[in-house]
């Protein structure tokens, strides 16, 4: 359905964009941020979401060929790494001799970008702010894709090349490089990949010592609920002013709600129940509810604590990660991007 809806969307976008009458076309430039972080959020959720549980083998029932199937569709519809490499490193992910430290594939990628443990916060946004528009960084994230999803079988590859075809020459030659670049190339790249780096970064507290091992606590302590959202203005007693009131409404349009809808996208505020579910008795079959099972361990008091780690908004979600990682002991540096990493994990 979200495949279908993305199609859409950009169909849709592509339309008002290159409409002859001149209020439809400037109804796309006008509706464009819009668009294109709906299309992200859509795009990162095939990924991270029905891509992710089908390497987990929840997406269908356990032992499904469709599991299997749909993943790799899905990572070639999104350009996303394949999902042989994906499983391989996202299952080492959950690995509790592994888990958030530099073994871990997404800690590796923030360590090669210089968010790396025992610098100050203000190094640490400054190296995090820096990433997000480094064309380094995208051109690094873009080519790990795309070299990614061709390390396939020969017919695979060939479905590939034919998709990339489809996306670079004959979208441009239907549409023009403008609309294309608009509709499709900036959310499919660029916006893509800064959702992902955003996501993955305040995922865990990364990177802040040895592998928990069987120390459940310490698993639990790195794992923690992200939601988009702040108090409405006057639940203390106070009577608002205009001003606070329009803070507020501009923070929840503006910020909360594309942080929702293009970054934290389907089960991800929820993201600490999906490593903590076996925990605390419950099937990560219920991956679809899993804001709701969520909040069904927290009633029940056994819960491993997280309703004690529960971030609201996206600032108070890097400041997390950023204090925890400040306070960590500096590992030694590395000369280069580590071979074979990839950015796509963050799930």
């Amino acid at each position: 359905m979200d495949v279908l809806l993305a199609i859409g969307t950009c169909a849709v976008h592509l339309y008002l964009l290159t409409s002859s009458r001149d209020w439809l076309r400037i109804l796309g430039y006008v509706v464009a941020p819009m668009a294109m972080v709906f299309l992200v959020g859509l795009l990162r959720k095939i990924q991270v979401v029905y891509a992710h549980h089908a390497i987990h083998e929840t997406l269908f029932k356990r032992g499904s060929r469709m599991n299997g199937l749909v993943s790799k569709g899905l990572t070639i519809f999104v350009l996303a790494q394949n999902e042989i490499e994906y499983e391989q490193e996202h299952l080492d992910h959950h690995r509790r001799s592994v888990f958030t430290t530099r073994d871990d594939a997404d800690a590796s990628l923030l360590l090669n970008f210089g968010i790396r443990p025992g610098r100050s916060i203000a190094e640490l946004n400054h190296n995090l702010i820096s990433t997000l528009f480094s064309p380094v960084f995208h051109l690094w994230f873009l080519n790990s894709r795309v070299i990614s999803n061709l390390r396939r079988p020969l017919i695979e590859q060939c479905v590939v090349v034919v998709w990339l075809v489809v996306l670079v020459v004959v979208m441009p030659a239907c549409f023009g490089v403008n609309a294309t670049a608009i509709a499709l190339w900036l959310p499919l790249t660029v916006l893509h990949q800064m959702s992902a780096l955003l996501q993955f970064s305040t995922e865990h507290v990364w990177l802040v010592g040895a592998a928990p091992g069987v120390q459940q606590g310490v698993y639990a302590e790195r794992c923690h609920g992200r939601f988009c959202g702040e108090c409405v203005p006057g639940v203390d007693g106070d009577v608002p002013s205009t001003r606070v009131w329009l803070r507020w409404w501009c923070r929840t349009l503006f910020v909360h709600i594309p942080m929702r809808v293009g970054v934290l996208v389907g089960d991800l505020p929820a993201h600490d129940w999906h490593h903590l579910a076996s925990a605390v008795g419950h099937s990560h079959r219920s991956w679809p509810d899993a804001i709701f099972e969520r909040q069904r361990a927290i009633d029940s008091g056994n819960s491993a604590g997280m309703e004690e780690r529960e971030l609201w908004g996206i600032e108070n979600m890097i400041a997390h990660v950023f204090v925890h990682m400040s306070q960590a002991s500096e590992l030694p540096a590395e000369s280069e991007l580590a071979a074979g990493t990839s950015p796509e994990n963050g799930s």
